[in-house]
């Protein structure tokens, strides 16, 4: 097994590991852990106005800048093209200083 192939395996057994574990550290509380709280029931007069009068927000939604749009995807499709021009390349000249003998 030539080291390229060692090393893809051992990429690729890393990510299983790591996307097979990540559910497992995940905190969840037990039944026991629960507590419960009791408030006491405070009446309302139905003549009480509020302290602060707070108006409604209305939700904006925001545009993405340009660099999150177009920035982030061309340096990740960049560095895979490079990773990958890396590996040809090292192959290739790998292929070309060795050769099989019979």
């Amino acid at each position: 097994m030539n080291r390229i192939a060692r090393v893809l395996v051992l990429a690729l057994v890393g990510v299983f590991l790591v996307v097979v574990t990540a559910p497992a550290m995940a905190t969840q509380s037990s039944s026991e852990d629960v507590t419960t709280t009791t408030v006491e029931a405070v009446p309302i007069s139905t003549g009480d106005q509020p302290a602060v009068v707070i108006p409604p927000v209305a939700a904006e939604e925001e545009e993405q800048p340009w660099t999150s749009r177009f920035l982030y995807p061309l340096f990740g499709v960049l560095a895979v093209i490079l990773i990958g021009g890396y590996a040809w390349a090292y192959n290739r000249s790998v292929r070309r200083r060795y050769s099989v003998t019979d």
